[in-house]
């Protein structure tokens, strides 16, 4: 009788365990999709001279922890780097690292630029290249 008692026990923990897992796999998802459904198509033309080309201001919304870039045009440039730079509130700039991106391989397909960013942060887009027009969609 203990024995059964205990295979029932672990089994109906498992089947919650297994559930939380689905609930929250299912969150994570919904939230990506509210993320990304949200954001806005832009057009980046960089020019014809090769200094740095910034985008913006853009600012973060509460549908996204992190900036989503996914180009959907794209110039000749191969490969393309892009960089997010904030504007806090109490002045100053700060710039996280460039990231490369590739036409052949990320060409209509989603890029986190800059991770676990404040709801209502003022941010510019960068990009280093010239006389290109890239457009897509960002999700902030």
């Amino acid at each position: 009788m203990r024995t059964t008692a205990k295979r029932l026990a672990a089994v109906a923990g498992g089947l919650v365990m297994a559930a939380g897992a689905l609930v929250f796999g299912t969150a994570s998802t919904a939230q990506a999709a509210t993320c990304k459904g949200g954001a806005s198509y832009e057009t980046f033309s960089t020019g014809t001279d090769q200094a740095e080309h910034s985008f913006g201001p853009y600012y973060t919304t509460s549908r996204c922890s992190d900036i989503n870039l996914k180009l959907t045009s794209w110039g000749n440039a191969n490969p393309l780097t892009v960089r997010v730079c904030f504007y806090p509130t109490s002045g100053g700039t700060t710039c996280n690292s460039w990231k490369e991106f590739y036409k052949s391989s990320d060409l209509n397909t989603w890029r986190v630029i800059a991770t676990d960013v404040k709801d209502g942060t003022k941010f510019r887009i960068s990009m280093d290249l010239a006389s290109n027009t890239f457009k897509g969609y960002l999700a902030a």
